[in-house]
């Protein structure tokens, strides 16, 4: 069955996508603990457009099939580079629709006049998702962006695009100028989701719902039609099934120390599997990080798996570790 935005279960809880940490083992940890759909990491367009067989983008693009519904997202500003890209993606890699960032806050993004640079150029905004629409044969294109950029509102611009062919918007409820910190501004959210609701777009809201109450609070006042998570994923996959518990009004399930042990077991094997056991295994060591964060008595633990060479070494430590709190 073809994935649709306006058929897939409301609400939707998702696993954000994250440069250099939501990579195919990390979206497989999230799908199989309650993430129902996936991102790819944000993919340079112009890269494809000016390298058509760029290993390093198609890395990013690989997924599982068990990862369904997965969607690419892209980054870029300019038009023909996301239709070449996105044609050369969809046939390379079927994926079940693509995501154009108009909200990302990094430096080096925005100078180049992508990510929430584009809030500027609302008609090279509306003629890439064109692109995109028509390059990936009609599937589902989704947008995401930011609070504000600099002085432009989210609710002028997508004022400023209204008719596109997008079929979704995810919103991060923080500014340009808050990038990942500060509180996110829920009514944003609010008025945004009154205004897509006419037109049948959902709305996706993110940014700072680093709890399952916080995620449920966040629907009930907004109104929106899913969460998306990405810092508070971070050695964490557990919240996905949490946000999922507390939107069913069930309790929320304890983490026990052995089930965070074997599901950080479970990932770095993942990595391994994907990526090989050298590069899978120094990737891994971010993740571990987080993993073990905030439990007593970690500076030692957390020393040892920062610096780990093999898969066999990780389960040496982890045998070592009490199974009590």
């Amino acid at each position: 069955m073809n994935f649709s935005w306006n058929q897939i279960k409301k609400p939707v809880v998702a696993l954000a996508p994250m440069s250099g940490v939501s990579d195919s083992p990390m979206r497989l940890m999230a799908k199989k603990l309650g993430s129902d759909l996936e991102f790819s990491e944000f993919i340079s367009a112009a890269s494809l457009f000016y390298k058509e067989e760029n290993e390093k983008s198609f890395k990013l693009a690989r997924f599982e099939e068990t990862e369904r519904p997965y969607i690419i997202q892209l980054f870029g500003n300019v038009p023909e580079h996301f239709e070449v890209a996105t044609k050369i993606l969809n046939e390379r890699f079927n994926p079940d629709g693509f995501d154009i960032n108009f909200g990302c806050p990094a430096r080096s993004v925005v100078n180049s006049g992508a990510g929430s640079a584009l809030f500027r150029e609302p008609e090279k905004a509306r003629a890439i998702i064109e692109a995109v629409k028509k390059a990936s044969n009609g599937k589902p294109t989704s947008i995401k962006i930011r609070a504000a950029f600099k002085n432009i509102s989210a609710l002028e611009f997508i004022e400023s695009i209204k008719g596109a062919p997008f079929e979704n918007v995810t919103l991060h409820m923080r500014t340009y100028e808050q990038l990942h910190t500060g509180e996110p501004n829920w009514e944003i959210a609010k008025q945004l989701k009154e205004k897509l609701k006419p037109l049948g777009i959902p709305l996706i809201i993110n940014g700072g719902l680093n709890t399952a109450e916080k995620a449920k609070a966040a629907l009930e006042y907004t109104g929106a039609d899913g969460v998306m998570i990405a810092q508070a994923s971070l050695g964490n996959p557990f919240i996905f099934r949490e946000i999922k518990a507390a939107l069913n009004n069930e309790a929320i399930p304890t983490v026990t120390l052995e089930e965070r042990i074997q599901t950080a077991l479970e990932h770095a094997k993942l990595m391994v599997q994907i990526k090989g056991e050298n590069y899978g295994i120094l990737e891994m060591r971010k993740h571990l990080a987080w993993y073990f964060k905030g439990m007593p008595n970690v500076s030692e633990l957390r020393a040892k798996l920062v610096k780990i060479d093999s898969l066999k070494e990780l389960e040496e430590i982890l045998r070592t570790i009490p199974f009590q709190t």
